[in-house]
């Protein structure tokens, strides 16, 4: 077919200049055949084509120059049907050395009669010297040679037979030795626009527009390359640490371009180490030219962690935020008109419930196809009174009212009771007569609101220490109280009017939190008024005395306000605390098995608990606001926020990465939150979440707040 194909090519190129005698041969030649006997006298058969053989060059008058046939009919044709250069006209190339082929074909049925070699030359466009070339190299009608430029610009390359009258061919080029130059486009970020109490831009001057942490940047590309080779064109983030992210192809735009080229690239701000709050990643343009000269770009992106600020102006935050099935954030604040507030990740206002002084809870119910209750404990100006709250729309679902006058001044715990069988929260209630109460909520029960009180004449309910844990394990309930004036550590089994056997155990001052590890209760202990307290624990089936954690020796001479538990790397669980023995205040981590203590100093009292995160961080809150992120593993800072934030009163928590509806988004970092000088602070962290291998990675245990280790630490999938 290509034969066929090259004769038809052949006739149209001659045209009206061939005589008869070889219009006939070239005719002859196209016609097509089984066997020999079908082609006319005088031609054979060859691979499906009549062929005629050509005649010594000397047949013909005058005689056939070596680069002519001379057919049948005594006429000298080209023997050659192309003269084939590479590159071809038009062709871009490098600065060299440029390899150079040149190929004679051979027309059909013809001898190849390949001269030994080609002449070659190269001049510039304006006829200046070319530069040089290596000898011609010859393989079967194939020519080669390497040709280095003088430098950019036009060149003609002319290749020609050795003999005057033989083809010919020239062909233009362009040498391009320059890389291209990237121009990198950072867009400005789109902080948010405050409503509803609650504002989004880092409020640090500079940063204000800076983009988030968990965002993706749409980084524009645009260069002037004519010779761009559009698929090596790559862009990367560079963090705080010199790390560079995998490159990210450059998607070309479509549309309007105020460049030769223009494109974007997307990039995760969450992939790159960022060991500071807030500070600057690069982002580099990388790419090549169609010849393979490379060139690049850069710019820099302000990139804070700063997410979002709520304010409802509702009074002090102390008790911790709970997080919802869906990533809603349950807060409440505690003035004698406070509040709950519900938020939607992105810091919007769902709903809030005027419910009075919130110390109790959050605590958030099982989800129920998306449907959870909220618990609270609130008290009013003499009064208290434990809410369950709809988490469509804050409205109170169940409330119950206390017999006696008091108020709420602890945690409440969450757990299903043996005997209802239905979802129960429990606390604490103080009396102001004296007496305490074991107290609970759990809507559609036959008995929504149970009292636990002391028998008459029996050993009291001991007062909840303010601000301390309530623990809830099956049908036991622990928590850390005062019963005629001295500390204890006490537990109940929900329902009965006295401890059970082996507790109340009497404490070393007093206890301000308390975790379940194993079969063990681990305190933290801290007098407000001396340098006194510790760490301890006591075996969950209560024990006549503690056993001391911290600090070594015999004296109990530090304070040890909260704590969380994290799973170490190679040994067994690690305690997280801040304590405040006499002359120095600390963050620590005390192992549970080799006893082994590492402190690093803090420059305030860390007294609201940690939240150990994944991807190995643990994250600290002191009272003056200082919010700290370190390795777990060694508690190097990775970065912290200055100046503080405020007088911090409960514990921050901790969620996965989400968008505004709630759902789960891609990603390794997640979303702390803070609840400092009445106001809740969303930070971008590198911890997809709570650390789910940890017994007890944060205040209350889980994101829910229901103090039970029942209850799974919610991981981000």
């Amino acid at each position: 077919m290509k034969r066929f194909l090259w004769v038809l090519g052949l006739l149209l190129m001659l045209g009206a200049c061939i005589l008869p005698d070889e219009q006939e041969f070239l005719e002859e030649r196209a016609r097509t055949c089984g066997q020999s006997f079908t082609c006319p006298e005088g031609s054979t058969c060859e691979e499906g084509f009549c062929v005629k053989k050509e005649l010594d060059p000397s047949a013909c008058t005058p005689a056939c120059a070596p680069y002519q046939a001379c057919t049948l009919s005594r006429i000298c044709i080209p023997r050659y049907t192309a003269l084939v250069v590479t590159p071809g006209d038009g062709g871009v190339v490098g600065a060299g050395p440029v390899p150079v082929r040149a190929e004679l074909v051979v027309g059909l049925g013809f001898a190849s009669n390949f001269p030994e070699t080609l002449n070659f030359r190269v001049a510039t466009s304006d006829g200046g010297t070319g530069g040089t070339q290596t000898a011609v190299s010859k393989n079967e009608g194939v020519y080669t040679t390497e040709w280095t430029p003088t430098g950019e610009g036009e060149y003609l390359l002319t290749v020609t037979h050795p003999e005057a009258g033989g083809p010919s061919t020239t062909v233009r080029l362009t040498v391009d030795t320059t890389g291209p130059t990237f121009v990198v486009f950072v867009p400005p970020s789109d902080a948010g626009v405050a409503a509803g109490g609650t504002t989004y831009g880092d409020p640090v001057p500079g940063f204000a527009t800076a983009w988030r942490r968990d965002q993706v940047v749409p980084v524009e590309i645009r260069t002037n390359e004519p010779h761009l080779d559009v698929g090596t064109v790559t862009v990367a983030l560079t963090g705080t640490d010199g790390g560079t992210t995998p490159a990210v192809a450059v998607t070309p735009l479509s549309g309007v371009c105020d460049a030769g080229f223009c494109g974007v690239a997307q990039l995760n701000l969450w992939e790159p180490s960022f060991n500071a709050f807030r500070g600057t990643m690069s982002v580099a343009a990388q790419g090549k030219d169609t010849v393979g000269n490379s060139g690049s770009g850069s710019e820099n992106i302000d990139v804070t962690r700063w997410k979002w600020a709520f304010d409802g102006a509702a009074g002090a935050i102390r008790s911790g935020p709970a997080i919802g099935s869906r990533g809603t954030i349950y807060l409440g604040t505690a003035n004698l008109s406070g509040k709950v507030f519900a938020l939607t990740p992105a810091g919007a206002l769902k709903w809030e419930s005027q419910v009075g002084s919130v110390v109790g809870g959050p605590v958030v119910g099982a989800s129920d196809g998306g449907t959870e209750l909220v618990y609270v404990g609130a008290n009013s100006t003499s009064d208290g009174y434990l809410y369950a709250l709809q988490s469509g729309d804050g409205g109170t679902l169940l409330r119950c009212s206390m017999p006696v006058a008091g108020a709420f001044e602890g945690a409440l715990a969450l757990g299903t009771t043996s005997t209802a069988q239905s979802e129960t929260a429990v606390s604490v209630y103080n009396g102001n007569s004296g007496a305490s109460l074991i107290v609970g909520i759990r809507p559609g029960a036959t008995l929504p609101c149970p009292v636990i009180e002391s028998p008459s004449g029996g050993e009291q309910i001991p007062f909840l220490i303010a601000g301390s844990s309530v623990l809830m394990r099956g049908d036991t309930i622990f928590f850390a109280g005062s019963a005629a004036g001295a500390p204890k550590v006490t537990s109940y089994v929900f329902g009965a009017t006295a401890p059970r056997s082996s507790w109340p155990v009497n404490a070393p001052t007093v206890t301000r939190s308390l975790v379940l590890v194993g079969s063990d209760v681990i305190a933290g202990a801290a007098s407000s008024e001396t340098v006194t307290g510790g760490l301890f624990k006591i075996p969950q089936a209560g024990a006549a005395d503690v056993t001391r954690l911290y600090p070594a020796g015999t004296s109990w001479s530090s304070r040890v306000y909260s704590l969380a538990v994290g799973s170490a790397l190679e040994t067994p669980d690690n305690v997280f605390f801040g304590s405040e023995p006499t002359g120095s205040i600390n963050f620590n981590r005390f192992n549970l098995t080799s006893t082994s203590l590492q402190p690093v100093s803090s420059n305030a009292a860390i007294r609201a608990a940690p939240v150990v995160g994944a991807n190995g961080n643990v994250y600290t809150a002191t009272t003056n606001g200082t919010v700290r992120a370190l390795l777990a593993d060694t508690l190097t800072q990775r970065w912290t926020i200055t100046p503080g934030l405020g007088t911090v009163e409960a514990s921050p928590t901790l969620d996965c990465p989400r968008d505004a509806s709630g759902a789960l988004v891609a990603g390794n970092h997640g979303v702390l939150y803070v609840p400092a000088g009445g106001k809740l602070y969303a930070f971008v962290v590198d911890s997809r979440g709570l650390d789910t291998s940890a017994p007890w990675p944060k205040y209350q245990h889980d994101s829910r707040n229901t103090g039970n280790p029942a209850t799974p630490i919610t991981g981000c999938p």
